[in-house]
């Protein structure tokens, strides 16, 4: 089982993944964390590549512009991409992201599961 330093959350999103100039959609986002993301492309990613990426988030005026990430892996589920340390403005911006994702996910967490209050 792998341990994640951070929590991914299901997000959808559009972008771009940028290689050698070339710009490549993705195709569809999966999960978005602090650190990075995983999306669908039929960009050819291998670990180890460095790209930019583009990635319309949703509630930001603008897309995050995001250069010298690392694909980590690459396969049938998806690619795997880490972020390097963000500018603080994008970072910030993305923090407030991940904040709404988090929330999100707790209150659909404690609606399935709601606390049975006992007398």
């Amino acid at each position: 089982m792998v341990v994640r330093k951070h929590p991914r959350f299901p997000a959808s999103f559009s972008g771009m993944v940028i290689h050698r100039r070339q710009s490549h959609t993705i195709s569809k986002s999966l999960d978005l964390s602090r650190k990075g993301c995983r999306v669908q492309s039929a960009f050819p990613a291998f670990a180890g590549m460095k790209v930019d990426l583009q990635l319309n988030l949703p509630d930001l005026p603008a897309p995050l512009h995001i250069r010298g990430a690392i694909v980590r892996w690459a396969g049938s589920q998806g690619i795997g991409i880490e972020f390097p340390p963000l500018p603080s403005p994008y970072e910030q911006q993305l923090e407030g992201i991940i904040r709404q994702l988090e929330s999100r996910a707790e209150q659909g967490a404690s609606q399935k599961n709601p606390l049975v209050a006992c007398a």
